[in-house]
């Protein structure tokens, strides 16, 4: 379940349910409402919120990731890579802004990982399409792109991604900024970085960056 109720918060916080709307009201605990008026909260919101404010978490939701890109060896790669070194989480992947969408609808994730240069709907539009639908704004957004120039940080920064990566960083810096944005209270039991074996590891950082690479070089426009 992605969305909860406030009895069902108020069960899982062992609080009255007037706590809860107390919570929501003084902008606590970010929550959107329903067409009939009822207030719903994010399970990954809530996760948070329990970390913060130390009540126990409920850990029987496994992390969500989609992974979005349109260049398909880096996605593969990239999808990989996480679910490797983020056994517990459950990855997606989307090729393309629209489908993204789509994705998102229909899967709920935690983290977005969103390649900003793409065909038709790029990244940013999709960022701020996230960001400003009240049931998805909680998604946590990792924007990357093959550039890293100022310019396109302070634009993904300014249609709502939380953290901007280049993709020539590689495959652990990815895996790094979703830690980030995560407690490690909410991901679990997930292996870090370095229990994934070194030769593994070394070899899809260089399929990615050699990926990566390509999204700047020959046949592909970059705007």
């Amino acid at each position: 379940m992605k969305f909860l109720t406030t009895g069902e918060v108020a069960r899982r916080c062992q609080v009255s349910l007037g706590t809860v709307k107390n919570w929501i009201e003084d902008g606590a605990l970010e929550a959107f409402r329903t067409p009939g008026g009822h207030f719903r909260i994010r399970t990954s919101t809530l996760k948070r919120f329990q970390v913060a404010f130390g009540f126990p978490a409920d850990s029987r939701e496994p992390l969500r990731i989609v992974v979005v890109d349109d260049h398909q060896e880096f996605l593969d790669v990239a999808l990989e890579a996480l679910r490797t070194q983020l056994p517990t989480a459950r990855v997606e992947g989307a090729t393309g802004g629209y489908e993204a969408l789509l994705k998102i609808g229909s899967f709920h994730p935690d983290v977005l990982l969103l390649d900003l240069r793409m065909p038709e709907l790029d990244g940013f539009e999709v960022c701020r399409r996230v960001k400003e639908a009240p049931e998805t704004k909680g998604t946590r957004i990792v924007a990357m792109t093959a550039l890293d120039d100022d310019g396109s940080r302070a634009r993904a920064l300014a249609a709502g991604a939380d953290v901007f990566v280049s993709k020539l960083s590689g495959l652990q810096a990815l895996a790094h900024a979703v830690k980030a944005l995560v407690h490690d209270e909410v991901l679990g039991s997930e292996s870090s970085a370095a229990s994934v074996p070194r030769a593994r590891t070394a070899t899809r950082t260089n399929r990615a960056s050699r990926a990566a690479r390509r999204d700047t070089g020959e046949g592909r426009e970059v705007t």
